[in-house]
């Protein structure tokens, strides 16, 4: 069995998962020395969740119940993996070096070229592709509670981990950012509150200067709705108004795209006011 220090759990969230980044993203993992050793697909639940302290910054305080949410619209899938390259005595461990350096921060803007929420496009702090355990003291507990199996029976020769990986990257699904947002804003408030010259292109991602023109968007739609409409979407900057009541009054049956729009404007002040 290899050395706990040098072993890692990652979890591809559903928003990876559903944009087919799995294969790639372990294919990153690996030029970056981690190797998979095992694999699992499965749906996250609360237990889950709990166990693995799924907690996100979500505009200011911690909104454990909104960033949740993500779990029940699809799968997670766990990477177990394991450090191949050269651990110089006192270096940090793999599940040290995995959360604290390669994953990225958790506002897409403050994440560095070379991590992987910056490399696979994080496009906000809950849809930030991937979570990871970061104490090897947690660990055993934290790989049996998705395989249900300890790290000793997971490990051991023959023992079958690793089931392969059914994605391929020319069936890449990206979410479109700021175009959803304005689709979703538009379906809800009618195109003479949301004009698309308003809002950034895709292409400039989560940027702090894309958020602040986001920002500004926002506030003008409101502006523009005008009354108890204007004052629902001020709400959704500022929480007054819940994700549940956001979804009774967006006419949208998919949940990906209300869900985008409203965790990304939800977080619109906390990214503009963070260098």
């Amino acid at each position: 069995m290899p050395e706990p220090d040098r072993l890692a759990l990652l979890i591809v969230k559903p928003d990876g998962v559903a944009q087919h980044l799995t294969r790639l993203i372990s294919s990153w993992m690996r030029d970056h020395g981690y190797w998979l050793c095992g694999f699992r697909e499965l749906i996250l639940s609360p237990e889950h969740q709990s166990l693995l302290r799924t907690n996100s910054q979500t505009g200011g305080p911690i909104d454990g119940e909104l960033d949740a949410v993500i779990y029940t619209l699809g799968p997670v899938h766990a990477l177990l993996l394991e450090q191949k390259n050269d651990r110089p005595p006192g270096k940090q461990t793999a599940a040290a070096e995995l959360a604290e350096r390669l994953m990225g921060d958790v506002l897409p803007h403050r994440a560095r070229p070379g991590t992987l929420r910056r490399d696979f496009g994080a496009l906000n702090p809950v849809f930030n592709l991937v979570h990871a355990t970061d104490n090897t003291d947690t660990l055993d507990r934290d790989t049996r509670g998705l395989f249900d199996r300890p790290l000793a029976e997971l490990l051991r020769p023959g023992a079958d981990t690793t089931f392969g990986i059914a994605q391929t990257p020319h069936l890449l699904r990206p979410f479109k950012l700021w175009s959803t947002v304005a689709e979703v804003l538009t379906a809800w408030l009618g195109p003479e509150a949301v004009r698309p010259i308003d809002w950034p292109a895709d292409s400039h991602g989560p940027s702090r200067p894309a958020v602040g023109a986001a920002l500004m968007a926002c506030t003008r739609a409101a502006q523009r709705a005008g009354g108890e409409t204007g004052a629902l979407l001020a709400g959704v900057l500022d929480g007054s108004t819940s994700y549940s009541h956001f979804t009774r009054l967006v006419p949208d049956t998919d949940p990906w795209p209300g869900y985008l729009t409203y965790t990304t404007l939800r977080h619109l002040a906390l990214s503009a006011d963070t260098p």
